[in-house]
């Protein structure tokens, strides 16, 4: 009987073919995962940043866009961190460690209050307008609040007796200007309506509001550049003879700050004075690095004014609105650089995002240092721990810029802005 078979040698060449084409196989089922690696860590990375972006920019349009509404656009420039709620403005700004920056919208509506019924779709928090009633001068500044904006002792679409808002007050008479009141006189266009923000707790049972004398209870005010040295100050010289004692309205003001915590990667937002939460990025998500705004100044040449960028004056260029007013008289009409922030005709919206880990290359190892452009007032970074700090970076992530612009339509009305 043959008996055929293979011999030894032709078995030996036979699983070393088939362990080289397995290998083959593998290697390239391998380096097939690291590329859906890297483009699923890129697609996480684009809808995470977008997402913000678009989040942030909607939230500035609507402030801005509604005819009706009254808005201020609080800027601090480099004050994002995670143990300050955009207070403080970084003392570097335009250096490559500027921290990244804080945006606080408020939104009032004086004729039509801001609580809508969910049933009949009218509006039952209104504004009240005439003589806002002093209780007390203080400090603290006590206000009584009409009775219409309670159901019961609860302030309307609240379902606690004491809680704090943010009252908004504008005098229906006075034109305020920050540099020099008198000019509103002769150039009333270049002025607003007398208005403050402040922070209150408003206590349902007595129907009655307190303005403590804290640093936060001045949101925000156009009586002058800079702030009251208490808020005795303020009441003295400013809210009693610019909105009490005249034809004023009150309501209350809606408000949202966008801060970025620079240790967890994280965008938050802060509604209405509350505490700031989580909304995009995170250690264990794609993070948000870097936020940066550029908002685009009509000057009194028809040209551009820009703040939020690295300071040059000359070229009508500032890091934030506290240096533009320093460097410009608005009584000068020869300077060309002067707008006020009333004036703003775009922001610019910038952020940074980081992908959630060191996707692995094709060839082995991870991305290198990556180099990221200039935006808004911060000069050219490297994407290691050296120029953004061990909580924001590392070689190896995947870094991308996004940007868009917000068209502010209607900064130029005779409102508070």
């Amino acid at each position: 009987m043959n008996n055929k078979g293979f011999t030894m040698i032709e078995l030996l060449v036979s699983v070393a073919i088939f362990a080289l084409v397995i290998g083959g196989l593998t290697l390239a089922l391998m380096q097939q995962q690291k590329q859906n690696n890297v483009t699923q860590e890129a697609v996480d990375l684009d809808q995470t940043a977008r997402a913000t972006l678009d989040y942030i920019a909607t939230e500035i349009r609507n402030a801005v866009s509604r005819q009706g509404k009254s808005f201020s656009l609080n800027l601090v420039n480099g004050g994002s961190t995670a143990a300050s709620p955009c207070t403080v403005n970084t003392p570097d700004a335009g250096t490559e460690d500027s921290p990244p920056e804080c945006l606080t919208i408020f939104t009032w509506d004086i004729t039509k209050g801001q609580f809508v019924d969910p049933v009949t779709k009218e509006s039952n928090l209104p504004s009240i307008a005439g003589i806002i009633e002093i209780v007390s001068q203080g400090p603290p500044l006590v206000l009584n609040l009409p009775q219409n904006w309670f159901d019961g002792n609860n302030l309307i679409g609240e379902t606690q007796q004491v809680v704090n808002a943010n009252l908004g007050f504008r005098s229906r008479i006075n034109l305020c200007n920050p540099a020099d009141p008198a000019i509103c006189g002769t150039n009333p266009d270049k002025c607003t309506e007398c208005a403050a923000i402040l922070r209150a707790s408003i206590n349902g049972a007595t129907k009655q509001a307190t303005i403590t004398d804290s640093a936060g209870s001045i949101l925000s005010q156009n009586f002058q550049d800079n702030s009251y040295t208490s808020l005795n100050d303020f009441v003295t010289n400013a809210f009693v003879p610019g909105i009490s004692s005249q034809v004023s309205e009150m309501t209350i003001v809606q408000s949202k700050a966008f801060r970025v915590n620079t240790a967890n990667r994280q965008l938050e937002i802060s509604q209405n004075g509350g505490p700031f939460q989580p909304i995009a990025g995170g250690t264990d998500a794609p993070g948000i690095v870097d936020l940066q705004l550029v908002f685009n100044l009509q000057n009194r040449n028809g040209g551009i004014t820009k703040v939020g960028v690295p300071s040059e004056p000359a070229n009508c260029r500032f890091t934030d609105f506290d240096e533009l007013e320093d460097s410009t008289d608005p009584l000068n009409a020869a300077d060309p650089c002067y707008a006020s922030e009333k004036d703003v005709r775009t922001v610019e919206i910038y952020l940074i995002a980081r992908s959630k880990v060191r996707p692995q290359l094709i060839k082995g190892g991870t991305l290198p240092v990556q180099a990221i452009p200039a935006i808004g007032d911060v000069l050219e970074r490297k994407t290691d721990n050296a120029s953004f700090g061990a909580n924001s970076s590392g070689v190896g992530f995947m870094y991308r810029t996004y940007s868009t612009a917000v068209y502010v339509r209607n900064m130029a009305r005779e409102e508070f802005g």
